[in-house]
């Protein structure tokens, strides 16, 4: 058995339907914010990208296995 350290990036998908005002225009209000305060995030999924694995020279008992080592 060998430690492995593994980044990567998360790019999760979304989709809500939310009550606007009549006068709402998406390019004057902060989204982002807005949309993190919802209880519901509409998540859809994650798509992991980017995978960069390097080994680590000892092996750390404290890893979680992954592939049933």
């Amino acid at each position: 058995m060998r430690s492995a350290v593994i980044e990567w990036t998360g790019v999760s998908s979304h989709c809500v339907v939310v009550n606007v005002p009549a006068d709402f225009d998406p390019e004057v209000v902060e989204l982002g914010d807005a949309l993190g305060s919802l209880e519901d995030d509409g998540f859809l999924g994650v798509v992991r990208e980017g995978i960069v694995v390097r080994f680590r020279d000892v092996p750390d008992p404290g890893a979680e296995e992954l592939f049933g080592c």
